[in-house]
């Protein structure tokens, strides 16, 4: 479908939303049948994938966050390939002709907050291979307008998620975690929505540095850990995690370098307490974020999604640590978790389509409310 035709189309489009995290893990894939006005969204999922990056792809990736500009132009336009020729192969495997949209988040490399960003992955790839106008490069509007950059989901999770008597806590756990405050319809509060500190990104990396594999499945190194307190207080008072929202982070700040900078402190610890110690961090610094909003938005359920949804520890201290919040999967509701944020940007691309801002100025620090994404068709 040509851009103008698709302009002017009235009811659902159908959009394919691709998401490629900080935890680099590889492409998710969601593809969905989308109306959106600026007082109402209706979606119906018609299917989620995932495809993990080939394990070349992936040390480029994780080459490229201190690459130089050659290896990162490469990249750029590889992933693009992989990205178009994955989208193509996913549609066939589940026997959807075509889509009418495709919205592209791409691979963060950089992010530096209400600075600058980096996203790779060339759309014209898909633009061409699939004969669709895409949508990519999304945070760029927002910090041209004053704003983080980051996160641009809460306007998804007041789009999906907000209930009439009481308010909910969207949380995402992928490489760095985030979460969306969504207070009651008719509320004066406005959305809230930032990175609360580390999410998986450091659990991973550290687990790559001790053992075989690219993560601690189901947490069960971790779960053999002990939590050393004297240290995660230390850590927890990280200056980010310390500041006051508008705030978003990445790798930059919560990687490698983070690692060596406390190499001291995990040292004192065996390999299954820093996995464990690390995860509690992650699990304390959401609740944290989260217990300082809790009775003005009257915050009663929190959503959580991403790979980090599935950790047990993480999971079971966040329910500790919030007792009289439901703290459960946004499965619950409807989502499949592992694919709300791919499905988040295939909505955000017919945000850009129908000329609808797609960024929340009370949650990005923007001084207005923006369109977001450029078109590549």
């Amino acid at each position: 479908m040509d851009l103008q035709t698709l302009i002017q189309k009235k009811g659902m489009i159908r959009t394919a939303g691709l998401m490629t995290g900080t935890s680099m893990d590889g492409l998710d894939i969601c593809v969905a049948d989308i109306d959106l006005t600026r007082k109402r969204l209706r979606h119906e999922v018609i299917y989620s994938d995932s495809v993990p990056f080939p394990s070349e792809l992936k040390k480029r990736i994780r080459k490229s966050l201190t690459g130089r500009v050659p290896e990162i132009c490469a990249l750029h336009y590889d992933l693009g390939r992989f990205y178009a020729r994955e989208v193509s192969e996913s549609l066939k495997r589940h026997q959807i002709p075509s889509v009418d949209l495709i919205g592209s988040h791409g691979q963060t490399l950089h992010h530096i907050s209400g600075h600058s960003t980096l996203q790779i992955g060339e759309p014209s790839f898909l633009a061409q291979t699939l004969n669709v106008p895409v949508i990519s490069d999304f945070r760029a509007a927002d910090i041209a307008a004053g704003g983080t950059g980051a996160p641009l989901i809460p306007a998804v999770d007041l789009w999906l998620f907000q209930k009439t008597d009481t308010g909910r806590c969207l949380l995402n756990i992928g490489g760095v975690a985030n979460i969306s405050l969504i207070p009651p319809s008719g509320s004066h509060l406005p959305v809230l929505g930032f990175d609360t500190g580390p999410g998986m990104g450091l659990l991973d990396e550290q687990y790559q540095q001790l053992y075989e594999g690219p993560y601690d499945i189901d947490g069960e190194k971790a779960r053999k850990g002990t939590i050393h307190r004297e240290i995660l207080d230390i850590w927890k008072k990280h200056p980010f995690i310390l500041k006051n929202p508008p705030k978003s982070t990445g790798r930059d700040e919560f990687g490698v370098d983070w690692l060596h900078e406390h190499r001291q402190e995990l040292e004192r610890l065996d390999g299954p307490s820093r996995l464990a110690t690390l995860a509690a961090l992650t699990a304390d610094t959401i609740a944290g974020s989260v217990l300082k909003h809790r009775e003005s938005y009257k915050i009663t359920e929190l959503l959580a999604g991403g790979g980090g949804s599935r950790h047990p520890l993480i999971m079971s201290r966040l329910k500790e640590k919030l007792p009289g919040i439901h703290v459960r999967s946004v499965e619950n509701a409807g989502v499949d978790p592992d694919s709300k944020e791919a499905l988040g940007f295939a909505i955000l691309a017919v945000a850009c389509i129908r000329r609808i801002p797609g960024n929340i100025p009370s949650a990005t620090g923007a001084r207005k409310a923006v369109v977001l994404g450029k078109i590549t068709s």
